[in-house]
């Protein structure tokens, strides 16, 4: 009977064992999923940090509204002066025939 206990004690503490280290194992490979998701939340903040945001758009939309309109009046004024070049160069071509 000491005998069957004996075996019966050393089969629990080896299935304990085994046990341990499975449990051992599957941590370990844990933490380095934990490590590699660490890794990518890291590259994901540095990625978000260097995002445009809300207020700097609204900025760059304010800003290229601003060179349009400033194009637009450019524009105009490029066409006034071509009708007002044309006009004088008419009335100088009027006057020389």
């Amino acid at each position: 009977m000491n005998e069957t206990v004996a075996a019966v004690i050393i089969a629990l503490l080896v299935i304990d064992l085994i046990g341990l280290l499975l449990v051992g194992i599957r941590i370990s490979g844990q933490s380095a999923d934990s490590r590699q998701m660490w890794g990518r939340l890291i590259t994901l903040e540095g990625r978000v940090d260097n995002l445009p945001t809300h207020r700097d758009l609204t900025e760059l939309r304010s800003g290229i509204s601003e060179v349009v309109e400033t194009v637009a009046t450019i524009s105009g004024q490029t066409q006034a002066m071509t009708q007002m070049l044309r006009t004088i160069q008419e009335h100088l071509l009027e006057n020389d025939r």
